[in-house]
């Protein structure tokens, strides 16, 4: 039953006999034989032939045992690999796409100093597709929103829990508060009301993502209207456009590194990090692996690295720091 049963699962997530084939470096009459004696073994159909391959019941079946499998298999292999204090291997880590060069630039070389022999296997995506390589897998561990993943065979740990900030360039405060500036960057450090910025323009996430759902919970809650004027995925450009006085944006606490950088560039405009008054919802980051998850040493090393990393974005009063 167990004997290749990475053939199986190929076949179940490519839905084709010759692309499975192809991943497998195996042919196409190999993979073919290989299914008809499994399904003349069990006197049962695994896949509906037409118009694509697709799991019958009992193929869906199928599959799950065999992900277990290969998941205890991989679990063996990193508990032996401990008994032999093995120094060599892979770990396969995701991540979202926009902290991806926040947080992997360092962890790769921190991580190739401690183990020089041990590759880091870095992907990144979107949240969803995290959790779904999690589950199939094909990651040992990502890194995204708590509020992003809800399934019972999936545990997280708890990185950072983050506060969400505004981010505004010296012109547009001298722009949008005449009257108050400079002076009102001392106050606006102890917190913004955003009712008084009804008149800024904002830069903003796509509804659906986790920023722009509680600053439309917030919105909702007081009676504001933000005026957004341009909505864009990744964060970085949010924070080039305020550094060009096109509009303010908004930051979650680990996003502040981008604008200490843009705050290095001299040819930008300065730009300035707030808290907001009155919203106390926070984001947590996690840990995320599939329940029961075994990892080697260095395995674990890489969580005690990641959760260091992520612990120097927790300091509010640093978040704010200005250069």
């Amino acid at each position: 039953m167990f004997n290749n049963y990475e053939y199986f699962i190929a076949l179940a997530e490519e839905e084709n006999i010759s692309r499975a084939a192809e991943k497998l470096f195996i042919s196409h009459q190999c993979l073919s034989k290989y299914l008809k004696n499994l399904e003349e073994s069990y006197h049962v159909m695994f896949f509906d032939r037409t118009p694509k391959l697709k799991l019958t019941p009992a193929g869906q079946a199928m599959l799950e045992t065999l992900r277990q499998v290969q998941f205890l298999e991989r679990n063996l292999d990193s508990q032996l690999q401990d008994i032999r204090n093995a120094q060599k291997g892979t770990v396969r880590l995701g991540i979202t796409e926009g902290r991806y060069s926040l947080l992997i630039p360092d962890l790769l070389t921190q991580f190739r100093h401690m183990y020089p022999d041990v590759l880091l296997d870095v992907h990144y995506s979107d949240s969803h597709q995290l959790s779904e390589r999690v589950l199939k897998n094909e990651l040992d561990l990502a890194i995204m929103n708590r509020s992003d993943f809800n399934h019972s065979q999936l545990e997280f740990r708890t990185l950072l829990e983050e506060n969400l900030f505004l981010v505004i360039s010296d012109n547009m405060l001298a722009q949008y508060f005449p009257d108050r500036y400079p002076e009102c960057r001392e106050d606006f450090r102890k917190g913004v009301d955003l009712a008084k910025f009804s008149q800024v323009p904002f830069v903003m996430l796509h509804r659906g993502f986790n920023s722009r759902e509680v600053l439309e919970e917030y919105q909702r809650s007081r009676g504001l209207h933000l005026n957004c004027v341009l909505e864009l995925q990744r964060p970085d450009l949010h924070f080039m456009l305020t550094a060009r006085d096109y509009a303010a944006s908004f930051c979650w606490s680990m996003y502040t590194t981008l604008i200490r950088q843009s705050n290095a560039d001299r040819m930008m405009s300065h730009l300035n990090i707030f808290p907001i008054r009155g919203l106390k919802k926070k984001n947590s980051v996690v840990l995320i692996t599939a329940k029961g998850k075994i990892l080697p040493a260095y395995g674990k090393d890489l969580i005690r690295l990641i959760k260091s990393d992520c612990s120097m974005f927790s300091d509010p009063e640093r978040n704010m720091e200005i250069i």
